[in-house]
């Protein structure tokens, strides 16, 4: 009878590694005799089938982090994302609109206006915690009817901070080394010569040359992000031993959503009284982009090219730029009755609240226009929303918990919240009764059953 002389690759986990090397040695004619479970070629079976398991890991772990759908890790995602022409989105301080009130300044000859500088800051408090906000630009206010000031300012989260670096051969790109840096806020400045000249973010490569002082932003290690310079083709190179001085905030991200009181000691232009009246509460703060949602923002972003032509590429550059918009959907006017050429509506979804203000729609707009490739008019419409109001009954076990019916109760309410938050809140949300109560009954081991009784609700305001 001849020898097995082939080995079997049909598992990768050790057992069965071991197993197949040991059937393989077994069916050599020298080792015909060999106690293989107690003598020394037992070690060496267990060395050669832990050595051969760490090898088919190590190999399938790094064919995983070469695609992006399998990918773990989150800079190989992010540089998978790099290639298809996407930034992945930072963390973003919360946004509020303050009105500022001189209560004293008078304007005058000399004074004919005031001005509130680029980071002054304002505070508030968020469960006990002091944050920090401050003005991302410079605000001139004008005179009013009454010859006092007063107006209204965006105040976003964050500390400012500077970083200067030296541009030479070898060190062409300058990394931030602090987590949460939120992009939006990069200002970079070049001095050569004891000239400092400004440099924008590249966003359109069509129109960047040789000579165009433009700098790019890319993904880093561990959450952190680089600043870059052209090569002298596409974009402008700045000199050897050149000063980088870039501006940035460090945000916390979501946690100060829903501020609403703000204060400040600064001193705006010389006055100290003046009174803060909150006109939005802060909005929009987000967390940087996680895995998953690199994943799924990527491709999508990929499909756009830069410019919005389909109702979804409206949708989805909506989604992408703007954090406090949980859902959007868009349609052209041609779709409507009658028809109306020659613009496209959108309806948003915001992530706090149930609409969002006239200045966020303008902004929104705004920013836009960079994106159509032909005169086409953004209009808004609001969303309506019908709520859906379950009564429900469930039995449980007490002989199979240690948890009274409150906790149960609570745990309840709790995948209620989930499903509405995971199938509910997005435009294509569908409520499915028997899903529904299948998330009920997972809620505890103990629950036996559950029942709904479904009503539908619909709120508006009446006009008197």
């Amino acid at each position: 009878m001849a020898a097995n002389t082939s080995i079997s690759v049909t598992g990768l986990d050790f057992s069965t590694i071991r197993s197949n090397l040991q059937s393989y040695i077994a069916g050599k004619p020298d080792f015909a005799d060999f106690n293989f479970d107690d003598s020394a070629i037992s070690t060496l079976l267990d060395l050669l089938a832990y050595n051969t398991y760490y090898n088919a890991f190590y190999a399938n772990m790094a064919a995983n982090e070469s695609f992006m759908d399998t990918a773990q890790i989150y800079e190989n995602v992010a540089s998978h994302a790099k290639e298809l022409g996407y930034t992945v989105r930072s963390a973003q301080g919360a946004t509020a609109n303050v009105q500022i009130v001189f209560n004293s300044a008078v304007a005058t000859d000399v004074k004919g206006n005031l001005t509130i500088p680029k980071n002054t800051e304002f505070t508030s408090s968020v469960n006990g915690v002091s944050y920090s906000f401050v003005t991302p630009t410079t605000y001139t206010l004008p005179a009013n009817t009454t010859n006092g000031f007063s107006g209204h300012v965006e105040i976003i989260e964050g500390i400012p901070i500077q970083s200067d670096f030296i541009f030479t051969s070898a060190n062409t790109e300058f990394v931030l080394q602090n987590d949460d840096v939120d992009t939006r806020s990069l200002s970079v400045q070049v001095t050569s010569s004891g000239i400092a000249q400004t440099y924008n973010l590249a966003s359109d490569l069509n129109t960047t040359n040789s000579s165009s002082q433009v700098f790019f932003v890319e993904t880093d290690r561990a959450f952190r992000y680089k600043v870059l310079f052209g090569d002298g083709v596409m974009g402008k190179k700045p000199l050897n031993n050149d000063i980088i001085t870039i501006d940035y905030r460090v945000c916390t991200g979501n946690r100060t959503n829903g501020a609403n009181t703000f204060s400040s000691t600064a001193s705006i232009d010389g006055e100290t009284d003046y009174t803060i009246v909150t006109a939005e509460r802060a909005t929009g703060g987000v967390a940087p982009e996680g895995i998953e949602d690199i994943r799924f923002n990527a491709p999508r972003a990929y499909e756009t090219q830069n410019r919005a032509v389909t109702s979804k590429d409206y949708e989805r550059i909506i989604i992408r730029e703007n954090a406090k918009i949980q859902a959007a959907r868009v349609w052209g006017g041609e779709e409507n009755d009658p028809p109306i050429y020659g613009k496209v509506y959108a309806c948003v979804k915001p992530k706090v609240g149930t609409v969002i203000s006239s200045s966020e729609k303008n902004r929104i707009n705004i920013n836009l226009e960079k994106y159509n490739v032909q005169s086409i008019d953004v209009e808004f419409v609001d969303p309506t929303y019908m709520y859906i109001k379950p009564t429900l009954q469930v039995r449980f076990d007490p002989e199979a918990t240690s948890k009274t019916s409150d906790q149960i109760g609570n745990a309840v309410a709790t995948q209620v919240i989930n499903y509405e938050t995971n199938f509910l809140n997005s435009f294509d949300g569908v409520f499915r009764y028997s899903r529904f109560l299948d998330l009920i009954d997972s809620s505890d081991p103990s629950i036996v059953g559950s029942q709904a009784s479904i009503s539908a609700e619909k709120r508006f305001r009446p006009t008197t």
